[in-house]
């Protein structure tokens, strides 16, 4: 699964524990958790409750792919630990104890035997010293795994075997003892003021010893002089000061030492790979108190072995164990741990007491000599765990009746378009089950554990064992039959059996040893190819076996060693297999000839190669249906092909083409991103952390998927009106301002007509001639969308998919049902139970968590997030207690608590993660017309919307009952929705929690503009309540937090779009001549729908500037697969770009809802002003590869300026930043839905439709701002207008021009809700009104036709006659607008602001009144000899008015007008009704 999108893992371990053979072993210094590492490459967390001597298996964490060779603490950020952990291949990762998280990864060539945790003096974070196969210690930083210095050697430079850092007392630096596996040790003094990047630090001394290959070197922390070196061989003691030998110890017979430690300055406790430790006495000579120290070794003195670690019973291993010895300081002095990890999983503690001087003469006197015996305190592993779980842990086929001991399941395959999980088993059957009636049966209480027929398994049987690979060939690519299945096992069979009838329908025995995996070729094949599957099997040999014929294609068989990958190169007709011991076979499918064999770096290029040929052509896919976002202009494919003389690539390029010139002839474009319009909201995995082991199962629950799924069943139910009246859509309010600011002429208006019905006359010939074009060719075009049903330009297109209704339902329920918080509210839970839909859960849940590079953490079923001392009474109703089993009480108990208020003591990433799925899911489902998730009241209301679809004019009572349950059904999401919001924190703490765990905040910040409209409103809401709960401390140390890593721009901002800059038309190129602008990188759409954009003009120099934030916001994505410390650069890069695009959203999400209030620091200015530029940078700059033009920082800068606008606007350019919104909103009408639209659509329409928002929250905060801004740029406009020519300016493609329409709905919005500031602005107003309508609409009708809602205010009049409009201002001034010559007269009239004006019925006159001074005036316009001349408006006459009352001057509503009631008379009519003539 990808990271990018929201997921949420969860595990059915089942009822037998994973294996666990344990490679390393790391107890933390708190003494609270035990980490083991496997040889499987999984690490297990422990929990450890020493008082109780409890061990408990906390969680598994998944993601490297080798065995884990060392652990090491990461010291502790933030409020939790960390841990890091290396693999034998190179792997190196930094977890978060808390949860699991992966928050580091690095991949290297350095492969590390040891790492050593310390923490250096006047260093704030530890540091991590490596030894592996490398002539160097590295040193870490283990949060970012940055290499900060490395200590090298100049003698004998050789790898470091082991190592030991110590801190000489009265020192202020530390010293490193290393040795070399040659026998050198090496001492560096290495002080982190004397660090230097990239230089290393050499050692200041060396010696040769006698000690090879050591294990393990460790300095005395008693009296830092003697060294105990350890190795397979033998054991050895040294004086640190000079390293002379002071004593040795053999390995017993039969075994080998991997070593020690020193339990006091005398004893040494030394440990062997037979899983038994050794307590040794020293001799005199190694003890630094007595006389003869340093001394030769007496004869007789020898290190006497008085102990002896091993467990209570004996046991053979089959690997070595692995051991740690740890001191903890207690009260009293110090506890002495020993602690071993074993190949069957088990973790033993040791505690060993001390032996006092007089004891060990005692022991010593007794004869025959017997050591002592240490048995272990603690014995504990994961088998045990699950042993002592009544009932066991549960797993996906335990339904299935009469099987006390089922077989194990050894395969899993999820059919996503069937809705079934189809299991193989170790006795050769299969069962196939349906997949989420079977995950209700195990997780949820209802009623459906009382249908028979439910969840009922098909069994197949036809394997004589162990059934080892599943495969469904449809699910990879369409060109297979919808009915096989495919399964290999150990007896040697591949069977294709058909599901719906569960008959065998065909069995392959072609190979001589057990099927390992099955495979798909690529669509690029040859047909034959094209109908086979690939098998792999244990004998070396791969098959190619053809489904459709029934038959062997090829055996590739002569391969020496295991086959380790099968790769494909089309084209040439080869396929290529790589074997274990580095060989590449290239075979010839057609003829099935070996061709080659190559080796070396030849083999590695060639496998290289099919690689890169897979990511060129591999985004043809199976040719199924989608978006062509990110490919690149067929015509590079074409040339491409045309160059290498590749078939392949200029067939795909012909398809590519094909679609581009179908989808031009399309009036709509498809806005919708359709990456997520074919993924199914349940992902089931198979997990196993060994070969032998049975499958667990992740079920990866993707809420996107979900949504999508939801909303889209929904809108296809919906006609245009209806999403039109849901405000989904605004196309009648687009269309309506569309129509006035582009000429009404009725001949026109023909034209325009006739050409459209020409133009898709001959879209549908071109059509129809490519069709049979393609027919005859032998592929068929991928099915487009076409809109024949003549519903005109408003409608919006939505993306039809396979019916998926039902089990989108099922997966909705159990979701929500897992997630939500039963317990805090019992008045909810009745609603939720009996009004939406939920079930309650029958166990508590074992989350997962993805993280970085695809990383999980999985919860197990063993451990609960409350402690048993900490649990609450129990809650059952005394009669079902008496008849529930006890086990079943003592499991109810635990869910309720889990499902109440440990789910939200886990850890704040699983809090973030679940609340975003559920607020989200529910907010859709709200939207969704109140839906709910009992499958009988959703069909019932999809019935309802469909009949109310056909017969919108019948209003009955069932209609009125339905709005009533529909109401009742919204009042119950709206209620879940605030608790998980607002009221969680408090209903948990109530509930008896004592460690809540917040949303983190910069997780809910990425997803500030998530591609998903109802994840991005979640995450909007979380974090505005996450910000309020904190309050103005927590929101300070927040900012405190994040500031640092604001980009400082301190170059000028880039200029942004002027309108004046002669943009691209925004025309689609033409099939005969591709678009040379749309690069590998952006999709043709983008050049079609943004070719005048503001981000992509040519503004700005590429002066250096500080790092551009990067493009992906998510949480855990990670791109670069890096190798090598070479790269750690661009990480790192990376990993800041990151911070920065977080720490502008927190800052601005801040400064937008805090900002005005002073205490929050953005008072002050100067972080105002930073985040503020930043923000504008993003609006403004012009697209790069670093920061593509359509981004979610982007989006989310852009909302940000919106919302916050008042604490930005002192450090903005409104202008550039009002033009850089309207040029992405210029395309609104075609591109973007209302923003209650929920599907995911293109970045392009995305961005369109936030910027479109912006403009109008910018507006509506700062109405005068935006309306003197807009007003001066339309009169420079205007004024370059009439110098278009002289300019050779095309003034149609400016922003101004493109946005009129955009413009036009702004203003209609302001009018309609900002009265009081539009009557102080009104002359404005009507400049930018009258740039955007067109004059044409002004000839044959009146203003209060054309544009009614700017005719509600009384300082406007307009005459069609004299085709004048006039406009009073608040300075007492008119403005005349002579429509005819397009020229506007100010007329100085009143000394006060103009209250009203009126044109008499002849357009003789014009009438005046100010309230400020109790005038009315009336004015006649003269205009020169035979209309020549200037025209003159002159005052005829003036009257005095009676004074207007106090009361009346604060309220616009209760304003006088002015109504003539003939040419020559007016009335003066007040709000109360009085009225008063005047006469001209």
């Amino acid at each position: 699964m990808g990271s990018l999108n929201l997921v949420v893992p969860l595990v059915m371990w089942g009822r037998e524990a994973p294996t666990h053979d344990i490679s390393c072993v790391l107890l933390t210094q708190d003494v609270q958790t035990i980490i083991t590492g496997s040889r499987d490459g999984q690490i297990c967390v422990w929990d450890f409750e020493p008082p109780k001597l409890k061990l408990t298996p906390r969680c598994l964490l998944v993601g490297h792919t080798a065995s884990i060779t060392c652990l090491a603490p990461g010291g502790d950020a933030r409020g939790t630990s960390f841990l890091v952990s290396s693999s034998e291949n190179g792997e190196m990762c930094t977890w978060d104890l808390r949860d699991g998280r992966c928050v580091e990864v690095l991949r290297s060539a350095n492969i590390h035997s040891s790492m050593k945790a310390y923490q250096m003096l006047n260093v704030e974070n530890i540091r991590l010293f490596c030894v592996g196969n490398y002539p160097e210690i590295l040193v870490y930083d283990p949060h970012t795994l940055d290499i900060l210095f490395s200590l090298a050697t100049r003698i004998h430079p050789d790898w470091i075997s082991a190592l030991h850092i110590l801190r000489p007392p009265r020192r202020n630096d530390e010293v490193v003892l290393g040795v070399t596996t040659g026998g050198w040790v090496k001492v560096w003094t290495v002080s982190e003021r004397e660090v230097r990047p990239r230089e290393p630090i050499f050692e200041h001394e060396s010696k040769m010893i006698r000690s090879l290959n050591a294990l393990c070197l460790v300095c005395c922390s008693y009296n830092q002089r003697t060294v105990l070196i350890v190795s397979q061989d033998d054991w050895q003691i040294y004086d640190a000061g000079d390293f002379s030998q002071l004593c040795k110890v053999l390995v017993p017979p039969g075994e080998r030492w991997m070593g020690g430690d020193f339990l006091s300055a005398d004893r040494v406790l030394v440990w062997n790979d037979m899983g038994r430790g050794y307590i040794y006495k020293l001799p005199t000579n190694c003890i630094v108190e007595s006389r003869v120290f340093h001394n030769k070794q007496a004869e007789n003195d020898n290190p006497v072995k008085y102990g002896v670690v091993q467990p209570s019973t004996e046991e053979k291993l089959v690997n070595a164990p692995a051991w740690q010895f740890l001191t903890i300081p207690v009260n009293n002095g110090a506890e002495k741990l020993l602690l071993r990890g074993d190949c069957e999983g088990q973790v033993m503690l040791w505690r060993l007491a001390d032996v006092s001087d007089n004891q060990l003469m005692q022991i010593k006197q007794v004869q025959p000599f017997k050591a002592l015996i240490f048995t272990p305190t603690l014995n504990c592993s994961m088998m045990k765990a699950w042993a002592a779980m009544t009932p066991p842990p549960i797993g996906v086929l335990d339904q299935l009746e009469g099987e006390k001991h089922p077989p194990r399941i050894t395969a899993s395959l999820f059919l996503p378009l069937q809705g079934r999980l189809a299991c193989g088993r170790d006795d050769g059957s299969i069962i196939l089950v349906p997949a989420t009636e079977t995950i209700m049966l195990h997780l949820l209480h209802g009623k459906h554990h009382h249908y028979h027929n439910w969840a009922q398994p098909m069994v197949l049987r036809g394997h004589q064992g162990r059934v080892n690979c599943l495969l469904y060939p449809h699910g990879e690519s369409p060109r297979y039959d919808m009915s096989h299945l495919v399964s290999g096992g150990i007896d040697f069979s591949i069977n294709v059996w058909d599901m719906y009838t569960g008959n065998l329908v065909h069995r392959f025995v072609v190979q001589a040893g057990q099927i390992l995996q099955l495979l798909v070729p690529p669509p690029t094949c040859m047909p034959r190819i094209q109908n086979c599957i690939c098998s792999v099997s244990e004998d070396h040999s791969v098959a190619l076996l053809s489904i459709k014929e029934r038959k062997l294609v090829l055996l590739a068989s002569k391969h020496l060693y295991p086959v380790s990958t099968v790769k494909w190169r089309p084209e040439h007709d080869f396929l290529i297999v790589a074997t274990q011991d580095g060989s590449v076979y290239v075979w010839q499918m057609e003829t099935g000839h070996l061709d080659r064999v190559l080796q070396g770096v030849t083999a590695e290029e060639v496998l290289g190669a099919c690689d890169e040929h897979l990511a060129s052509t591999g985004a043809g896919g199976s040719g199924s249906g989608g978006s062509d976002a990110g490919l690149a202009n067929p015509a590079v494919h074409l040339f491409r092909g045309l160059r290498h003389r590749n078939l392949a690539a200029i067939r795909h390029a012909a398809q590519r083409g094909i679609q581009q010139v179908l989808g031009e002839q399309n009036n709509h474009q498809d806005i919708h991103d359709s990456s997520k319009m074919r993924t199914c909201p349940l992902m089931i995995q198979g997990l196993r952390t060994n070969k032998q082991d049975a499958n667990s199962h992740v079920l990866f629950f993707d809420i996107e998927a979900l949504i999508v799924q939801l909303l889209s069943d929904e809108y296809t139910l919906m006609s245009p009106g209806t999403l039109e009246a849901n405000d989904l859509i605004m196309s009648s309010q687009y269309h309506r301002m569309n129509v006035l600011t582009h000429p009404a002429s009725p001949e026109a208006a023909k034209k325009i007509a006739g050409l459209l019905s020409r133009v898709k006359e001959s879209a549908e010939s071109v059509q129809n001639l490519i069709q049979n074009k393609v027919e005859q060719s032998g592929f068929r075009p991928t099915t487009l969308s076409s809109s024949k049903d003549g519903t005109g330009s408003g409608r919006v297109q939505i993306p039809r998919h396979f019916d998926v209704t039902a089990q989108t339902l099922q997966i909705g329920q159990m979701l929500m049902s897992l997630l939500h918080s039963w317990g805090l509210d019992p008045s909810l839970d009745q609603t939720c139970e009996h009004t939406l839909g939920l079930l309650r859960p029958r166990v508590p849940v074992s989350y997962g968590l993805i993280s970085k590079s695809g990383y999980m953490s999985l919860l197990m079923p063993t451990w609960h997030p409350v402690r048993e001392d900490d649990m609450p009474a129990i809650n059952l109703p005394p009669d079902l207690a008496a008849e529930l089993p006890p086990e079943m009480v003592t499991l109810e108990h635990r869910t309720q608590v889990f499902t109440g208020r440990g789910h939200w003591e886990v850890s704040p990433a699983l809090t973030t993660h679940h609340l975003l799925a559920l607020v989200s899911v529910a907010n859709t489902l709200q939207d969704m017309n109140a839906a709910t998730l009992i499958p009988e009241e959703e069909r019932r209301r999809k019935i309802h919307i469909q009949s109310s679809k056909s017969n919108q004019n019948s209003v009955s009572n069932h209609e009125d009952e339905f709005s009533k349950q529909q109401s009742v059904i919204k009042q119950g999401w709206s209620t879940l929705t605030a608790l998980h919001t607002v009221l969680l924190p408090d209903c948990v703490v109530a509930s008896g929690a004592t460690k809540y765990q917040p949303p983190m905040v910069e997780i809910l910040a990425r997803r500030w503009q998530d591609r998903c409209q109802e994840v991005r409103e979640a995450a909007q809401a979380l974090l505005k309540t996450e910000l309020t709960r904190m309050g103005p401390e927590g929101r300070q140390k927040l900012v405190e937090m994040w500031s640092p890593h604001l980009p400082t721009h301190t170059e000028p901002l880039p200029t942004g779009p002027t309108p004046y800059t002669n943009h691209e038309p925004p025309s689609t190129p033409r099939p005969d001549q591709p678009s040379s602008k749309s690069t590998a990188g952006n999709s043709p759409v983008h050049t079609a729908t943004n070719g005048g954009n503001a981000v992509s003009g040519n503004s700005g120099t590429n002066n250096e500037r500080p790092m551009e934030p990067h493009p992906h916001l998510d949480e855990d994505h990670y791109d670069e697969e890096m190798d090598g410390e070479t790269c750690r650069e661009l990480v790192a890069q990376s990993e800041g770009r990151k911070k920065q695009a977080t720490a502008i959203i927190l800052l601005g999400v801040i400064g937008a809802y805090h900002g005005q209030d002073s205490a929050e620091g953005f008072g002050l200015g100067n972080l105002a002003m930073q985040t503020s530029k930043a923000l504008a940078y993003l609006v403004l700059a012009p697209g790069s590869p670093k920061l593509p033009a359509h981004t979610p920082l982007r989006r989310a800068a852009i909302d940000l300026i919106g919302r916050g606008f008042p604490v930005w606007e002192p450090y903005l350019d409104v202008a550039k930043i009002l033009l850089a919104l309207l040029d992405l909103s210029a395309e609104t009408d075609r591109l973007a839905p209302s923003m209650k639209y929920g599907l995911p659509l293109i970045p392009e329409a995305d961005s369109c439709r936030t910027a479109s928002n912006a403009l109008t929250l910018i507006a509506e905060a700062k109405p005068p701002a935006f309306i003197t801004t807009m007003a001066r740029e339309v009169a420079r406009f205007n004024a370059l207008q009439q110098n278009a020519q002289s300019l050779q300016l095309n003034i149609h493609n400016t922003v101004l021009h493109r946005a009129k329409t955009e413009i036009l709905r702004v203003m209609e919005y302001l009018i309609v809700h900002k009265r009081c500031h539009i009557m102080d602005l009104m002359v404005e107003v009507m400049d930018i009104v009258l740039h955007c309508v067109d004059p044409g609409h002004l000839k044959s009708r009146g203003l209060n036709e054309v544009f009614p809602s700017i005719c509600g205010f009384p300082q406007v009049s307009h005459c069609p006659h004299t085709r004048r409009i006039a406009t009073g201002a608040k300075n007492g001034s008119i403005a005349m607008y002579e429509l005819r010559a397009s020229k506007c007269q100010m007329i100085p009239a009143h000394g006060a602001a103009v209250t009203a004006l009126s044109f008499s019925p002849d357009g003789k006159y014009l009438a005046s009144y100010s309230m400020g001074e109790n005038r009315l005036s009336f004015w006649q316009t003269s205009s020169g000899m035979f209309g020549l001349g200037a025209s003159q408006t002159k005052c005829t006459k003036t009257f005095s008015t009676v004074p207007v009352p106090d009361i009346v001057r604060m309220n616009p509503q209760r304003l006088p007008k002015l109504v003539w009631i003939s040419n020559k008379t007016v009335v003066h009519m007040m709000a109360d009704g009085t009225e008063h003539r005047f006469n001209a």
